[in-house]
């Protein structure tokens, strides 16, 4: 099986790694998972790796970070793109970029999300590419429509770009646009798509920095909250991430399909909860802020707008589509996605060790 791992809008690396790399996690996760015989292309635009997991892959390099605003040369994009996927039979289209603060101009995030995305479809239409296979988000899922929001959601419900923040509309606008693709498609050139959904993924991490999840992780263990926010975390492992990447691109089933991944949904509280019984030392304050407090200051920090949104909100996601279709009925615990992930911080050293 041949297939190609393309990330968003980005400059193409070939198989040698030899320009702008820097995978997602989940992806690494991937790499290790998987028996297949892979041609990889990865496209970047993120932070620097400080390693990468033991696979056999030559000339590993690295670069600087680059802006998400930085101008790509659309003919040079495409053509990198068609080189990427030319051959292959099976296409997975990774994340977007997560940014805890919203840029001043949405369509920062937008444009690359919705233009890669359809780039990509665009390929595997001409190189009569298989099935493709989409990281989207639960963000492109549940809704914070008045009268549309509820306590459970799945495969079925669909968000409002209007009531979301930038990330949020990149996802949603993005997905759909690879849906509304498909579907135009003449019979005969139509080909296979499958959207995974993931919560937010946590567990071990080969990445240092220039993760958002990560970021918050390591603050909290660090003490940069004084009260935990009364918001609910929905949560997966990124190795249950990886694994439902590969198994999208296995089972005949699942063609067609959108896949939510959320293993649980814990409060931040509960978070710090568990932060505290399995690393004891670290002595986080599992009591709540304010709503006021955090509403007045969310007027001048634009970061804080999402946790205002979901607010004493419970919200969970339906996995019943990943555990009967894709096989996936045993899962890592929410509990344990985030004791791994902080962990990783600790061992990577961006977290002092308190550990008693």
């Amino acid at each position: 099986m041949r297939f190609s791992l393309v990330d968003n809008l980005i400059k193409r690396s070939d198989i040698r790694w030899n320009q702008y790399i820097t995978p997602p996690p989940s992806l690494l996760w991937l790499l290790q998972e998987s028996q297949d015989s892979l041609a990889l292309t990865f496209w970047n635009n993120s932070s620097k790796m400080a390693h990468l997991p033991s696979v056999e892959l030559s000339e590993i390099r690295t670069v600087k970070k680059r802006q998400l605003h930085q101008k790509l040369h659309l003919a040079t994009y495409l053509i990198h793109l068609d080189q990427a996927i030319a051959g292959a039979d099976y296409v997975v289209h990774t994340a977007s970029p997560v940014t805890l603060k919203q840029p001043k101009d949405e369509n920062i995030l937008i444009k690359p999300a919705v233009d890669g995305t359809l780039a990509v479809m665009r390929a595997a239409q001409k190189h009569k590419v298989k099935r493709v296979v989409l990281t989207s988000s639960v963000v492109a899922i549940y809704s914070q429509e008045e009268g549309q929001k509820k306590e459970t959601y799945n495969e079925d419900d669909w968000s409002v770009p209007r009531t979301q923040d930038a990330y949020g509309k990149s996802k949603t606008l993005a997905e759909k646009a690879a849906w509304d693709f498909v579907n135009k498609l003449p019979q005969s050139e139509k080909f296979e798509l499958v959207a995974i959904n993931p919560a937010i993924i946590m567990g071990p991490s080969y990445v240092n920095n220039g993760f958002a999840i990560g970021e918050l992780v390591g603050d909290l263990l660090n003490g940069k909250f004084s009260r935990m926010p009364r918001v609910q975390l929905s949560i997966i492992d990124v190795r249950d991430v990886a694994k439902a990447h590969l198994l999208a691109l296995k089972v005949p089933e699942a063609a067609g399909k959108r896949f939510p991944l959320s293993e649980d949904s814990l409060w931040f509280r509960e978070v710090a909860h568990e932060l505290n019984r399995r690393l004891p030392g670290f002595n986080l304050n599992e009591g709540e802020l304010s709503y006021c407090l955090i509403k007045i200051i969310s007027w001048f920090d634009s970061s804080l707008k999402p946790i205002v949104a979901q607010w004493d909100k419970p919200m969970y996601f339906d996995m019943s589509n990943a555990r009967n279709i894709l096989g996936m009925k045993d899962v890592i615990s929410a509990e344990d996605a985030v004791i791994a992930l902080a962990e990783s911080r600790i061992k990577q050293g961006i977290v002092k060790d308190k550990r008693k």
